[in-house]
């Protein structure tokens, strides 16, 4: 990804933060069929269509205000039968803050642009403006990219959940390259199947193609809760570097729970969790002191450049 978010000022737009953060750890080797595996789901991709799309004709505007600069939007978040969201200038950035007093989850987001000349790119975090997450669920929470002459793919939550966001949380959504206007549409309702994300890397890395197997960092995240956690799905952010198909990593992607001594108790690996999309697969259970972590691994040649994150979808 290419730093979407991280350039706004954003004292402001903090809802929570601090503290905490990823383990460290070692690297762990994919295999392409590990012992423990569980069964393979089959790939969720759902590919672009070539002529540019408009919104939907009844979108809601809740609230929103541009700033004096003209490039900040903010509005509410509020859940409603119909899409809300607003047009961002090129450039700008818009925040929905949950002023509501209860749990929202939000669906589904969208984004439409005339732009059709160019690769683009637009992200969603939640609470801290980042392309990264220091705390487990704070910070980016997804991406997608579109290629030239065509449109995005929905950002999605899950199958039947959304993003859970709390009272007082902030979303807020950014696009790259800015040359050129973004509207967005937000479907919310109130919390009822609400979800974490939980971000894997932990960090956005950018990674020179070599032409040999590279790996993205291995960055597992512990569950210190207290009580058992359940993953039931990811989006799956993905630029290949092999622009014949730049939606699909040549190599495994894969799903680990370790256990507290750092041995994997679960490893998962299939083709929904290396191709760009919703990735979909039985529910795994991460219980307290385990930690989890995913990874992928890719050949594509130089001089382009790959990059993978894995948004897990955790309750």
């Amino acid at each position: 990804m290419k730093r979407v978010l991280s350039n706004l000022a954003l004292a402001s737009l903090v809802a929570c933060g601090g503290g905490g953060g990823g383990s460290g750890g070692g690297f762990m080797p994919i295999t392409a069929a590990p012992a423990e595996e569980a069964p393979a789901a089959q790939p969720v991709h759902t590919a672009p269509s070539v002529k540019p799309t408009v919104p939907p004709a009844n979108l809601l505007n809740p609230s929103c205000v541009t700033g004096p600069d003209g490039l900040l939007v903010t509005c509410s978040l509020e859940p409603s039968p119909w899409p809300i969201g607003v047009t961002v200038p090129a450039s700008g950035f818009v925040t929905f803050t949950n002023r509501t007093g209860g749990y929202l989850q939000i669906n589904s987001i969208e984004a439409f642009t005339g732009e059709v000349t160019h690769w683009g790119e637009f992200c969603a975090a939640l609470n801290v403006g980042s392309n990264r997450q220091d705390v487990a669920g704070i910070g980016e929470v997804a991406c997608t990219t579109k290629a030239e002459n065509q449109n995005y793919i929905p950002l999605t939550f899950g199958q039947g959940t959304g993003l859970l966001v709390e009272p007082g949380g902030v979303v807020i959504l950014g696009s790259k390259p800015a040359t050129v206007s973004h509207t967005y549409a937000l479907n919310v309702a109130p919390n009822g199947t609400g979800v974490q994300v939980w971000r894997a890397p932990a960090v956005d890395e950018v990674i020179p193609c070599n032409g040999l197997p590279q790996y993205t960092a291995w960055n597992p995240w512990k569950n210190d809760s207290g009580y058992t956690k359940h993953i039931s799905g990811a989006y799956i952010y993905n630029e290949s570097g092999n622009m014949a198909n730049r939606a699909e990593l040549s190599g495994h992607a894969c799903i680990y729970v370790l256990n507290p001594d750092g041995t994997p108790r679960v490893s998962q690996c299939n083709d929904s969790l290396r191709i760009r999309g919703e990735a979909t697969f039985a529910t795994i259970e991460v219980f307290p002191g385990e930690s989890v972590a995913a990874q992928a691994v890719n050949v594509c040649s130089a001089p382009h450049e790959w990059d993978w994150a894995a948004y897990l979808y955790v309750w």
